[in-house]
């Protein structure tokens, strides 16, 4: 999927988000680099049919593969900021980066101690990374919804996955 394929007018129509146990493996008193990679990259389809319904919350996405945010009502989401608090819907505006395991988020301002090191958690492109916490932000088309996961890993020990589905403005 490239960004073209999903150009367009997107609003919010559910959402919902799992605090899972974590399950990492401590290897010499650090988390196995690899399964916070592994929560990074990954995906969980039952979230698409559990997702509640919302709505509020708009995502444009542009031809040059740009976007931007805007929150129009009361959007029942949980919401990350850059430093992986939890707040009310904060939308911003970024590009998108196309890349093998599909298209991820990125904001076009981050502050500078939050600015994560590419490629050091397999394919995925993070979001932020302020050192405690690491958040991925990956699009995907199912069906006729765009399917936002977003994945949190925070202190290497906490793992949430925020799930925000939208459907295209006809």
């Amino acid at each position: 999927m490239t960004y073209q394929n999903i150009e367009g007018e997107w609003h919010l129509v559910a959402s919902t988000s799992i605090q899972a146990e974590s399950d990492l493996e401590f290897l010499e008193n650090s988390p196995d680099h690899s399964g916070i990679s592994n929560w990074l990259n990954g995906f969980d389809d039952k979230l698409i049919e559990e997702a509640q319904e919302t709505s509020g919350l708009v995502l444009c996405i542009k031809q040059d593969g740009s976007f931007t945010e805007e929150v129009t009502g009361n959007p029942n989401v949980y919401w990350f900021n850059d430093e992986g608090c939890l707040v009310d819907v904060t939308p911003f505006n970024g590009v998108l980066v196309d890349t093998e395991q599909g298209v991820y988020i990125k904001p076009t301002n981050i502050n500078k101690w939050a600015i994560p090191i590419e490629g050091a958690y397999g394919a995925c492109v993070l979001r932020y990374d302020d050192g405690d916490t690491k958040i991925t932000d990956h699009l995907r088309l199912v069906e006729k919804y765009l399917v936002r996961t977003v994945n949190v890993v925070t202190d290497e020990a906490y793992l949430d996955r925020v799930l925000i589905k939208y459907k295209r403005n006809s």
